[in-house]
This record gives structure tokens, sequence and C-alpha cells, in this order.
């Protein structure tokens, strides 16, 4: 969730800095809610099945790779899913589109979401304030579609996102599927004593100086995972002031500047980069920052389940949450499937990847065949109690005991409005630009 709650207006007036978006509030806004689904009864799954089939038996996602399950094992699932519901395989295709750019590309053009072929946009926290002053959502929950929502009904409420205007009865705009998620850091414990690692500032001590792999300044990812560095300044007194001031983030910079510039090897993405993963795998680097689903999957692969080197750092002082969230496209062409597919989404086959227990006390089936790593990309804490009690023994230790406890909630109105400011301030005062 956003720090706190800001207006449409003030929301585009602070994001205008980035990369011309002030365009978006001289576009003519989106038309109102259109529903679609006619006069079906969604409580009887023939008739289910009949509003799907009158859709096309298809729906369209943004949303990131899940290290490549999304290709071919998710949408198999899925359609494998609503074959067992309501007799009819439902077609799950992703758009591969960069949604930043679609939220200044599409609002300039006049256009909206919906004109891009979406019915889900399944994307990081970050982005649902601008998605909420594009007007582009409309709540999940509306009454009618009630019936679809089994799975999103037991979610606890500390994973949806509710906001105005109310419409026929839903307020729920959004639901995260994944129970947390961060920007955190991983160690070659062979290479350190992970005793000495107990806060982000640890990561200065003399035995990194270049052993590390970061995403740069220039890089929204960076700036994360410098958020949870500079909120540990400020708690230690090591710099004074409010972590969303100016003022602190540029004695922040300064600090690392002299403490941690030297301890980069190489800048660039760990969870998805081969060359950057070869350099843990091999011992190059001592230590990454990247998502916490990378740090999982990179503690379940094959070689680190054989070599057990690496450990998970969780930073006592907090790391930035960026939750992953399903949202409805207002209007959409599939709203039917949307919804189903949203539920699919934070149900226990999804949220486990289809391995799990059969009961409190019954066996771990693996039933999508998921190797330790793909499964880690997927689980990530589940959504209610019930999930959670069925994860896989072999899992616990991947996860922190608490992690609501570790949780920094980004103030997004005010990054969004510095994104371009940060990564100047960066150059002027690391490299004198």
């Amino acid at each position: 969730m956003a720090a706190k709650k800001i207006s449409r207006r003030n929301f585009l007036r602070g994001a205008a800095v980035t990369a011309g978006i002030a365009m978006i509030t001289s576009c003519k806004k989106a038309p109102g809610v259109v529903k679609q689904v006619g006069e079906f009864d969604l409580s009887k799954p023939d008739q289910v099945r009949q509003a799907l089939e009158k859709e096309g038996a298809v729906v369209n996602i943004t949303t990131w790779g899940f290290s490549g399950l999304i290709d071919e094992v998710i949408p198999t699932k899925f359609a494998e899913y609503t074959v067992r519901q309501y007799g009819v395989p439902v077609k799950l295709v992703k758009q591969n589109v960069d949604v930043g750019k679609l939220m200044l590309e599409l609002p300039t053009a006049g256009k909206h979401a919906r004109d891009a072929d979406i019915d889900v946009m399944d994307n990081e926290e970050e982005y649902t304030a601008r998605f909420m002053a594009l007007e582009w959502g409309e709540p999940i929950d509306r009454e009618q579609y009630k019936p679809l929502l089994g799975n999103v009904m037991k979610t606890e409420e500390a994973y949806f996102y509710r906001d105005e205007p109310k419409v026929d009865g839903g307020g729920i705009y959004g639901v995260m599927y994944q129970g947390y998620e961060w920007l955190q850091a991983i160690l070659r414990k062979d290479k350190v004593d992970v005793n000495n690692y107990k806060d982000w500032t640890d990561l200065a001590r003399p035995e990194m100086v270049g052993r590390g792999v970061d995403y740069p300044f220039n890089d929204s990812r960076g700036h994360f995972v410098f958020m949870g560095i500079l909120n540990s300044l400020i708690k230690q007194g090591i710099v004074k002031g409010e972590l969303w001031s100016e003022e602190a983030w540029e004695a922040g910079i300064e600090w690392w500047r002299d403490n941690m510039e030297d301890k980069i090897l190489k800048w660039g993405d760990m969870g998805n980069d081969p060359t950057m993963r070869m350099l843990l795998q091999t011992g190059e680097a001592y230590w990454g920052g990247l998502w916490g689903v990378y740090t999982r999957e990179l503690l379940g692969i094959d070689w680190n389940q054989q070599d057990n080197v690496l450990q998970a750092f969780y930073p006592k002082s907090g790391i930035l949450s960026d939750r992953e969230m399903c949202k409805i496209i207002q209007g959409c062409a599939h709203p039917v499937a949307a919804r189903i597919l949203t539920d699919w989404m934070v149900s226990t086959e999804f949220i486990h990847g289809g391995w799990y227990k059969e009961g409190k006390n019954g066996p771990e089936l693996n039933r999508w065949n998921l190797t330790k790593d793909k499964y880690l990309v997927v689980y990530a804490g589940g959504v209610n109690a019930e999930q959670r009690e069925l994860a896989p023994d072999w899992v616990k230790p991947f996860h922190p005991a608490d992690p609501g406890s570790l949780v920094l909630l980004c103030n997004w109105e005010w990054w969004s409005a510095r994104t371009e400011w940060i990564s100047k301030t960066y150059d002027r005062i690391v490299k004198g630009a």
C-alpha cells in the first residue's frame, strides 16, 4: 500500500517529472464502467461456461515471467483448471508490454488499457497510484462476479487494495497474490561469516570490496535496495532526518560513496542475467541485491542444493516491500475470465505451484512437477493461514519467520516524483558528473 492516501490529481502532478507523464492530465477521462456479461447467473457453472464461450474463452494479462513458468506451465494449468471448473479451456495470454511505458503512451494517445487488449494487469504496488489516477480499474468484487471469487474472499485483508468509487457494492481494486515481496540480498556463506551480517550497513565490511552485484542507481530496483540501506542508516543515527526527504537521500548517497561504491563488482540484474548469477555461483561475488523471489530461487537451484553455499540476508531494520497485485481493467473484453484468473492466482494451487499437502497432516504432492527453485519462485508466504499450513515442510527455511515485521513501506508519491533526481544526485555525488 502507499504510505499515505493521495488524490488522483496530486499524484499526477507529482509524477509529472517522469518522462512526460504530465500529458496524462490533459487526456479525456475514461468512460464509466461497462457491464458486459449480460444476464448470466455466474453462480451456475453451466452459465459461467456460456459466458466464457461468449467472451471467446481467452484472457490477457500483463505480468512478469515467473522464471519461465508463464510460457507453458501456468497457461496449461489454468486451462486445466477452467476445464475442471466450467468445462471449457480458457486460453491465458501474456501480453509482453512495458507497463510503465504503456501508462505514458496510451493516455497521451487518448486511449485506455482495454484498447491494448488487456484484461488483468499484474504488477508491483508502485504502479497502483498511477493506475488509479488513470481510472483504468474497476472493482474485482462487483456483485455479479462474487460467485467467481471464492478464493479472493478467503484472502486476508492485508492483501487487498481497496479504493473508491464503489461499483455494484464492490471496492476491491487489487489483490496481492504474493504474501510479501521485496528487494533484499543474498550471501555466500562459505566466503563470509554470516553471523556478522545483521543489517544493511554490514555490507560495507572490508571483506566485501569488489564482491557485490547490485541494480544500478539509474534503475528503480537500485533505488529500492538503497531505500533499505538509507532506512538502516537513519535508524542507526548515521544519517539524520526523515527517510522521505532529499536531505536524507543526499547524505545517504554520500555514505554510499564513502562506504559502498567500492563494494560493487558488477552492476546488473542477478535475478535474470545468467552471467550475473554465474559470478555468485563461482564465488567471485559474495553478495547480491535482488528480489526476494530470486533469492529463494537461487537457494533452491540445483548447484546450491548440492554445494549449500548461499544464505538469504534479511536486514533487521527492514526491507522495501513492493508486492505483486492483480487488477481488473475497466470495461475489459473478458471480464468473467479476468475474475476467474484473478481468483485462481490466490488459490492454493497457484500460490504453491501445485506443490502442497493433502490436508494438514497429509502427504506433500508435487502436482505441477516443479523443481524446488521454480516452486520458490511461485510461493511467497501465502495469503491466508490455510495456505501457510499446507506448505511443504522443506520450504520453511527459505522464508523469514515473521515477514511482516520486516516490511518497509514506500512512499510511492515521494519516490515517483524524484526518480530522475535520485539518479542525477548519485551521478553528482559519486561520479562528480
